[in-house]
């Protein structure tokens, strides 16, 4: 900001903490140091939302412990701000709890005091874009970007009079209100599209369900991939191409932004080698991942698949690539479900029972008139859900947008009968003076 708003002053977050107040990171609690059965709560990096306080983790350790280790105990009201990504500065206010509770060292615990700034206000200013900005310019790390509490306590902060303190966190969270409505609303619509999907793929096959019944292994071949790693004898002269991976191929569509080279010779490139109109399914994975599944359209020259991805070469004459995986994709789950091999750590599903997957397949005119119509639903749909991403990706805009006002002074009008701020960071000062030892950054130490 070049030029404050009347009443207002620069300061940063450790000069706004009162001599009763806290700023200091959390505490170096390690895994030897944890019990599940323990009384107090270890906050984690990934309870601490934009915003808002996720209560996400479970983890524990014994008042004991807390003790010995001398944590800090959060109180409710607490800012919490994590000085690791992502984002990277992202504040909440600790709701409080029932039982005793610490944070991670990568999260800074901010409480300003009785004499300190309103901590709603505060937290929103940490969370605001220029905050967001600054931190970013200040982090540091070989491994792990994050910011160091020093220079979090470096960052300037524009601070506005106590009452209007009070209007900006009033009307954020008037504005933040409207903005949860409206992104449950097109959370809500996204719900709706999801089963509308999946109503009008099963309406689309079951008004073919008394159509003949045919096996998925006699429509066309089905072809197991290359093994990474394939054992050849030496001197066997190979060359590098790109490869699918069950990764690359999701249900509904392929994933090409990482495709990967693999070793093959000429023989297996010739044998392998994908051509559009392939079906193609996966072998194994997760158990949902079982004949997950899409087509091949030539996307890329020359790439052929590895051995947990089965291609089938449908015969044209019998049988159109988009009917068959659309319902392999739909109604094939519970029979790769039923059929699948289920180890400790993985499903798998061999070329046996995925060629005996039945399949009602109707004259070839009329899967295709069945794929285009159900396609042209489809089409809809995804443009519905584009316009709905537009409009989740917005509701983050205007949030960051409001921040940005809050922070710049031009969210609430300024009212001149406001005690200036300068006088609230005199009376910190003289607080301070007067302590003998300066208890800005004091532990809460939990009594064991």
């Amino acid at each position: 900001m070049t030029q404050m708003p009347p009443g207002w002053i620069e300061s940063t977050i450790s000069d706004l903490v009162s001599d009763d107040g806290v700023f200091v990171d959390g505490d170096w609690v390690e895994t030897k140091d944890q019990d599940p059965d323990g009384e107090v709560r270890l906050i984690q990096l990934a309870d601490v939302g934009d915003g808002a306080f996720l209560d996400r983790s479970s983890r524990f350790l014994t008042a004991t412990k807390a003790g010995v280790l001398r944590c800090t105990m959060l109180r409710e009201n607490d800012i919490l701000i994590a000085r690791m990504p992502q984002p990277l500065g992202r504040a909440c206010i600790f709701p409080g709890s029932t039982r005793q509770c610490v944070t991670v060292v990568d999260v800074c615990i901010v409480s300003p005091g009785s004499m300190g700034p309103d901590p709603r206000w505060l937290m929103h200013v940490a969370n605001a874009p220029q905050m967001r900005s600054a931190m970013t310019a200040l982090q540091s790390g070989s491994t792990r970007q994050r910011i160091s509490r020093a220079n979090l306590a470096r960052i300037p902060i524009p601070v506005p009079p106590v009452p209007e303190q009070l209007r900006i966190v009033a009307e954020i969270e008037k504005q933040f209100t409207r903005l949860d409505a409206a992104t449950a609303a097109l959370q809500r619509a996204r719900s709706n599209l999801k089963r509308c999907r999946s109503s009008a793929t099963e309406a689309a096959f079951v008004s073919h369900s008394t159509a003949p019944i045919r096996r998925l292994g006699d429509l066309g071949e089905i072809v197991g991939g290359l093994a990474k790693g394939q054992k050849r004898k030496v001197g066997t002269r190979t060359r590098p191409v790109p490869y699918l991976r069950v990764a690359n191929v999701q249900r509904g569509h392929l994933d090409l932004h990482n495709i990967k080279l693999i070793e093959a010779t000429e023989e297996e490139i010739r044998s392998l080698q994908l051509m559009p109109g392939d079906v193609l399914l996966n072998e194994g994975g997760d158990r949902d991942k079982l004949g997950r599944g899409w087509i091949w359209e030539g996307q890329i020259t020359g790439c052929i698949h590895q051995n947990h991805v089965f291609r089938v070469r449908l015969d044209p004459l019998l049988a159109v690539p988009k009917f068959v995986s659309q319902y392999a994709n739909h109604f094939g789950q519970k029979y790769f479900f039923e059929e699948g091999k289920q180890t400790t750590n993985l499903a798998s599903i061999n070329m046996t029972k995925l060629g005996a997957l039945p399949i009602p397949l109707p004259h070839v005119e009329e899967q295709e008139t069945l794929v285009t119509a159900l396609e042209d639903y489809l089409s809809l749909l995804d443009n519905l859900d584009h316009s709905i991403d537009t409009d989740l990706r917005r509701t983050t805009t205007l949030r960051q947008a409001i921040l940005n006002k809050a922070f710049e002074g031009k969210l609430v009008p300024q009212d001149p009968n406001d005690e200036p701020a300068s006088i609230l960071l005199g009376r910190i000062r003289a607080a301070r003076a007067r302590t003998p030892v300066r208890r800005a950054q004091r532990k809460r130490e939990v009594h064991a």
